[in-house]
């Protein structure tokens, strides 16, 4: 009783400093309150700053990017672009690769030396909330000579999951360890049943004409071994799909297409282009050019082109169906996309 007779009225209240010290220091509070005659005010008496990122203890730093990620807290210091996808690995298990795109002047922002360490985190959650796998990575990279080079282009990062059937988040966290700038994304995936074999449609892969993104594979774990496979390829050959292509006016770009359980029958291909507005053009801009043999039960790989003709410069999105005319069945999927947009 004595307790809710003292929290019976409770207030509130905010403040936000005009000037911030990032010097960790403790900062008196003073609350005043007119006309509550007999009444007793109790506050919390101050904060601390906050201090500077290169000042922390690196477990203060890992529970930042534990906090970012479990609250998917949204950060932009860094652009970022992801790509994602699921392969199947087994009747059970999907291979996901994990393609992040890391704008490199966002990186150099406020960086002295040209030794840059980039953290990189990913974690997949299921519907109810549960982590199904995840990866952390630390890379250095050495810019004493490419250092303008990378920052006209950036990092490209390539990891993965394993993931069972089911709907996921996917967030990831890229980080400047030295300066904390940060780039915090999510992305929605579906892994099918496919011991059901039902038809799926991957997104469109482009095939990325860009050489010079600097390029940095997964590091291996001795302790937690994992059988990676570069599902990359066409003809045997192997590719870099682009997480967010950056196409030029009237260029053609070449596009690869991964499908399961299509069935026998000829293929027609269509697209259509999404404006930001929503806006939807419907025009001729797919060709395909090749179903290919990839000598595995149920895996089609076909080549196509885009031709992005008429298009003022700006962001869109690539939407495509794929029928098959024998069965009628039809499947779509997209991808964004930028024309003439400079980094």
């Amino acid at each position: 009783g004595e307790i809710l007779e003292r929290s019976s009225v409770t207030y509130l209240l905010t403040f936000r400093p005009d000037a911030i010290e990032y010097d960790g220091e403790f900062r008196d509070l003073k609350v005043k309150v007119y006309g509550a005659k007999g009444g007793r005010v109790s506050h919390r008496e101050g904060y601390y700053a906050p201090r500077p990122y290169e000042a922390m203890h690196p477990l203060e730093k890992r529970l930042l990017a534990s906090d970012a990620i479990a609250g998917a807290t949204e950060r932009d210091d860094l652009r970022i672009d992801i790509l994602t996808a699921p392969f199947k690995a087994s009747e059970r298990l999907a291979y996901l690769p994990i393609i992040v795109e890391v704008n490199g002047f966002d990186l150099l922002t406020g960086q002295d030396s040209d030794q840059l360490p980039v953290e990189f985190y990913a974690y997949a959650y299921n519907e109810f909330g549960e982590m199904k796998d995840f990866f952390t990575q630390m890379v250095n990279l050495d810019l004493t000579k490419g250092r303008e080079a990378f920052e006209r282009t950036g990092l490209k990062y390539y990891g993965h999951l394993d993931l069972p059937p089911g709907e996921y988040l996917v967030r990831i966290l890229v980080r400047n360890a030295d300066s904390g700038r940060s780039g915090v994304g999510s992305v929605s995936v579906g892994v099918p049943e496919y011991d059901q074999a039902e038809p799926v449609l991957l997104p469109p892969f482009f095939v990325e004409d860009n050489r010079d993104w600097f390029l940095v594979r997964e590091s291996s774990s001795s302790e937690i071994p994992k059988k990676v496979v570069y599902p990359f390829t066409v003809k045997g050959e192997p590719y870099i799909p682009a997480a967010l292509p950056n196409l030029k006016e009237r260029q053609e770009a070449q596009l690869c297409l991964v499908a399961y359980n299509l069935g026998e029958g000829n293929l027609r291909l269509d697209g259509s282009i999404v404006a930001q507005d929503g806006t939807v053009m419907e025009a001729d801009v797919l060709a395909l050019q090749e179903r290919t043999i990839t000598g595995i039960q149920g895996l089609d790989k076909l080549l196509a082109t885009f031709k992005p003709n008429g298009l003022e410069p700006g962001e869109y999105t690539l939407q495509v169906a794929l029928r098959n005319e024998a069965s009628g069945a039809v499947e779509t999927n997209s991808i964004p996309f930028t024309l003439g947009v400079s980094n």
